[in-house]
């Protein structure tokens, strides 16, 4: 029963949403603009606090808990994504200053998420990125992939990911979605914001669909046709 209003802001963002999101799960959560996605994804990782009801993990309220705790069990892909004027090594192991030093872990992954010939295109782990430094620069989408590989570095049981492919193109849509598909394997709970429902069918364990803030409707993918989910999505389609 989740409650959350913005400040100044005349209605509630959230407005009574409940659901359960179960332990190695992954589930999609789509819906129109304005419906509540990415405030629900803001609570879920206590970086905003209910105006009124509760979020738990195993029973106990995001409220109560200490926030370094929390935060070291969660890996965030926003869609507002910093592009930190760090190295490239730097921009990705930012996530886990514990595993700053593996390059090799940092090297396979960037070539899953943005391609065999990134890094040598950008010029290595150590390149200075951000024309503000004398830098490289990268062009919007790529600064993209490594935000998605920032996020995948991190070695957390949650990873939450808000509209992570916006705006790249189908071709590297559908390495992502299947990277992320052999974390889920890995037993990680995976929460995407996304408008891209089709696509993430084969990726997903349940749909939820979000209105008004709240919860409008919900459908296990593997269970149900695709037709059934866009008759259940009819006003989000």
């Amino acid at each position: 029963d989740v409650h959350f209003r913005y400040s100044g802001a005349a209605g509630e963002a959230l407005d009574g949403l409940t659901c359960e999101i179960k332990k190695g799960e992954h589930v999609v959560v789509v819906g129109e603009n304005g419906s509540g996605k990415t405030t629900f994804s803001k609570l879920l990782t206590g970086a905003y606090l209910p105006s009124r009801g509760s979020i738990s993990y195993d029973g106990q309220r995001t409220e109560d808990l200490r926030r370094g705790s929390l935060y070291e069990h969660i890996s965030v892909v926003p869609q507002d994504f910093v592009r930190y004027r760090f190295t490239l090594g730097e921009n990705v192991g930012i996530s886990s200053l514990k595993r700053m030093g593996d390059t090799k872990a940092m090297e396979e992954l960037l070539a899953q998420v943005a391609g065999e010939g990134f890094l040598e295109k950008v010029g290595g782990l150590d390149v200075q990125l951000g024309r503000e430094f004398g830098g490289q620069e990268l062009s919007g989408g790529e600064w993209q992939k490594v935000a998605i590989a920032r996020g995948l570095f991190k070695d957390s049981g949650v990873l939450l990911l808000d509209e992570p492919t916006r705006g790249i193109d189908v071709g590297a849509k559908y390495e992502i979605y299947q990277l992320i598909l052999d974390l889920a394997k890995q037993g990680k709970t995976i929460i995407m914001v996304s408008s891209e429902m089709p696509e993430l069918l084969g990726v997903c364990d349940r749909i939820l669909v979000m209105s008004g803030g709240r919860l409008s409707g919900e459908v296990g993918a593997n269970e149900t046709t695709q037709e059934e989910i866009m008759t259940l999505a009819a006003k989000y389609a």
